[in-house]
C-alpha cells in the first residue's frame, strides 16, 4: 500500500515539477537564438533559426550596398562639382544636393540668417560648383538611393527583434502544452514493480 502510495505521488508531482520552469526556459532560449527554444522544447525552430540568418545577412548586405553608393555619390561630386568629400560632415553633402555651389548657398544663408548665417570656410577645401543642374540633381539621386540603402538596413534589424520576440513566444507556449520537460530527462513508471526512474534524453 505504501509502495502503491509513492508511485502515485510521484506520477503527480515529478511532472509538474519537470514542467515548472520549461515555458521560462523556452522563452529565454529562443529570445536569445531563435529556435533554440523550440528545440529544447521538442519542436523544429528551423525556420526560426532560417529567418535569422537571413536577416543577417540582409543586414549585412545592405550596410554594404550603402557604403558602395555612399562612394559613388561622393566620387560623383568630385568629379562633376569638384567637391572634396574628404572629413566633410552630412550637412555638407547635404548642401551639395541642395546649392549650385558654395557661392550660392552662403548668399542664401545671409539672406536668411543675416550675421548669424553659418557659412564655409573660404578655400579649395570647401568649395563647388556643378557643371549642370543636371549633374546636380543625378547627385541628389545617388545621395538618396544610399540612404534609403541605410533606412532599409536599419529595418532589418526591426526585423530581426521581432523574429526573436515571436519565435520567444512560440517556443513558451510549445513548451507550455506539455511536449517537453524543463530537463533533459523523461519520467519512467514502473507501476507493476513499483518504481519510479528518470531517464536521460539525448537531444
Amino acid at each position: 500500500m505504501c509502495r502503491a502510495l509513492i508511485v502515485f505521488m510521484a506520477c503527480l508531482i515529478l511532472p509538474a515539477a519537470l514542467q515548472a520552469q520549461s515555458p521560462r526556459q523556452a522563452f529565454w532560449r529562443s529570445l536569445l537564438v531563435p529556435g533554440w527554444g523550440q528545440h529544447y522544447a521538442g519542436g523544429s525552430g528551423l525556420r526560426f533559426a532560417a529567418a535569422e540568418v537571413g536577416l543577417w545577412a540582409g543586414y549585412l548586405g545592405l550596410r554594404g550596398l550603402e557604403q558602395v553608393r555612399q562612394t559613388h555619390y561622393q566620387s560623383y561630386a568630385a568629379e562633376h562639382a569638384g567637391a572634396q568629400p574628404a572629413g566633410k560632415n552630412r550637412d555638407y553633402f547635404d548642401d551639395l544636393g541642395f546649392y549650385q555651389s558654395q557661392v550660392q548657398h552662403d548668399q542664401y544663408a545671409l539672406y536668411n540668417q543675416g550675421p548669424r548665417a553659418s557659412l564655409y570656410p573660404q578655400g579649395p577645401a570647401y568649395s563647388w560648383e556643378w557643371d549642370s543642374e543636371a549633374s546636380r540633381l543625378q547627385y541628389r539621386k545617388l545621395r538618396n538611393n544610399s540612404a534609403s540603402a541605410g533606412r532599409q538596413a536599419l529595418y532589418t534589424t526591426g526585423l530581426v527583434v521581432a523574429n526573436r520576440v515571436i519565435a520567444a513566444v512560440h517556443a513558451a507556449r510549445l513548451a507550455r502544452q506539455g511536449k517537453v520537460s524543463a530537463l533533459p530527462v523523461e519520467l519512467q513508471v514502473d507501476l507493476l514493480r513499483g518504481r519510479v526512474a528518470l531517464q536521460r534524453v539525448l537531444w
